[in-house]
């Protein structure tokens, strides 16, 4: 996903978040997916799920037994 979302995204498959998300981020379990722009928002990663952060999220991350790595800012 590029370009601005204006409201919260729920990630059931792979995939990329390059652009910008005004609201928050929900992995679901089976799905690798790499934030490399920036949520507004939290960020859920569900049992199962992986998220790879190098970009930028204004909220919290909250891990539900997936596999979360962070090199990106994190701002809750």
């Amino acid at each position: 996903m590029k370009g601005m979302h204006p409201g919260d995204i729920v990630m059931d498959q792979d995939g990329r978040i390059a652009g910008m998300v005004a609201g928050d981020v929900v992995i679901r379990p089976g799905c690798d997916v790499r934030i490399s722009g920036m949520v507004a928002g939290d960020v859920y990663v569900e049992e199962g799920a992986r998220a790879r952060i190098t970009g930028m999220v204004s909220g919290r991350v909250f891990n539900d037994g997936g596999a979360v790595r962070i090199s990106g800012m994190i701002g809750g």
